[in-house]
């Protein structure tokens, strides 16, 4: 054991831990979920404080061997993929002070020690490289904080981007091989016209294209950074070329030419705006899913007794008791990973509203909620593509039987004979159990010329030139 000291007093210390007196504090203040810091927001942090480290040198604050110190550390400690150790390194809950404070002092006191090390000098010396002094130097937690969350998330979230346009794509795939294939639309979940199968997956295609746009949107906000605020954004201890400096690294870093300094240092230590908007545009995200995927296990229901449109591909069984039973178990998990989504949405909103006068401490609740929800919302979106997506049938002969079985191609009759004769003659259809073209033949109302050139199936699929 070693012994470090706090103006709060001393404490026992494992020798071999990389972590100081203040994680060791907050280790045992916040025993909440036995849940680590997302490790994207621990690389995001790391790689700001290497950003710190090289705008503190530029601005003469840092000398090179206390900056190369500094920087061997963070390159080590992602390089070994020490960010994933909650033993020795990085051991705050998730769940913890205010602000983001723990997580931050945790960072500087592993970089410190590392630094340390790699220089010859004993764990929890300080003597040359210093948490406060040399790690955190030009900075606050309440400025670095906020960009390191709103970092991690841009990180995060390329990898959702791409999973959206990848199903995108998948639905394009869909859409075109299923265009031949006539089916009955539906509205309020009944019988309406009919319409092809492909129209119908285009359609979800192009919510994704808009789901796409929506999230780069999102993006726009988080490339705002208040970095060189400081505690409430006044700048104190911040050198003027700081703020420049650090910007230019985090650039790089992060490989994000679209990052820039905020215009108000005060609104972004007191409002977490952008984060809320992120937020905002994966409920939409996750409603809009829900939608497909409900509208998907819907067209799958069946076999015997359901729409039984489109097959899925049987990726497990589906009962302990019902031998050769198959559910839509890829669509379900994807409702489930919607709905928790939706749900830190909401804990995000109270998050947001929290915040108070200068500074919104409920940063941590944010951080955890958003790169969740990223996460596992890109998982979710990866396993429907590829179990689900990807190997999915048309039932051709389910789904043409049903457009021909609709009685609502009589609305192509209406301009004809009129919406009253064409709504009895809709309901005689219903009553009797037939096709409108078999009854229209019945009753002699069209020549086949006529039935032909109105009530032809693929016709009346077309979308109309006076739509578009």
């Amino acid at each position: 054991m070693r012994i470090e000291k706090d103006f709060l007093g001393e404490a026992e210390i494992e020798s071999n831990a990389y972590y100081g007196i203040e994680s060791l504090r907050a280790k045992k203040n916040f025993p909440i979920s036995n849940q680590q810091v997302h490790p994207e927001m621990l690389k995001s942090y790391l790689l700001l404080k290497k950003a710190a480290a090289l705008a503190n040198y530029e601005s003469h604050l840092l000398s090179k061997v206390e900056t190369e110190a500094i920087t061997k550390a963070i390159d080590q400690i992602i390089a070994e993929e020490k960010i994933f150790d909650q033993i020795y390194y990085f051991i705050i809950d998730s769940y913890q002070a205010g602000a983001g404070t723990s997580q931050n002092m945790n960072i500087n006191e592993v970089i410190a020690n590392v630094a340390n090390e790699i220089c010859g000098y004993p764990l929890g010396s300080y003597g040359f490289i210093h948490p406060h002094n040399h790690v955190n130097l030009s900075q606050s937690t309440n400025d670095t904080y906020p960009t390191a969350l709103r970092l991690a998330t841009l990180s995060l979230s390329k990898k959702l981007l791409r999973e959206i346009s990848l199903c995108s794509s998948e639905l394009d795939t869909l859409a075109k091989s299923f265009n031949h294939i006539l089916k009955v639309g539906r509205t309020h979940l009944q019988d309406a016209l009919p319409m092809r199968l492909g129209q119908e997956f285009s359609g979800y295609k192009s919510t994704l294209d808009k789901l796409y746009k929506l999230l780069l949107q999102a993006h726009n906000y988080l490339y705002e950074l208040g970095i060189g605020g400081s505690a409430i954004g006044t700048g104190q201890n911040v050198p003027k070329a700081y703020p420049e400096n650090i910007l230019k690294h985090l650039r790089l870093l992060f490989v994000e030419p679209h990052l820039y300094l905020s215009h108000n240092l005060f609104f972004s230590m007191q409002s977490q705006l952008p984060m809320m908007i992120y937020s905002n545009a994966l409920r939409a995200i996750c409603l809009e899913f829900t939608r497909i995927v409900n509208d998907l296990r819907l067209m799958a229901s069946g076999p015997a007794t359901g729409f039984q449109e489109i097959f899925l591909p049987e990726t497990q069984p589906g009962s302990s008791i019902m031998p050769g039973k198959i559910n839509p178990s890829i669509l379900e998990m994807g409702n489930q990973v919607f709905f928790k989504v939706l749900g830190n949405d909401t804990a995000m909103a109270y998050a947001l509203q929290a915040g108070q006068l200068e500074l919104n401490v409920m940063m941590p609740l944010m951080a955890q909620v958003s790169l969740e929800s990223t996460m596992i919302l890109t998982n979710a979106l990866k396993s429907i593509r590829e179990n689900c997506l990807k190997g999915m049938r048309a039932n051709e002969a389910q789904c043409e039987k049903n457009a021909g079985l609709s009685v609502h191609i009589v609305t192509a009759l209406s301009p004809l004979i009129g919406y009253t004769q064409s709504a009895e003659l809709a309901k005689e259809a219903r009553k009797r159990n037939k096709s409108i073209i078999d009854l229209v033949k019945e009753k002699n109302l069209l020549s086949e010329k006529q039935i032909e050139k109105y009530l032809d199936l693929k016709k009346i699929s077309e979308v109309s030139p006076n739509s578009i």
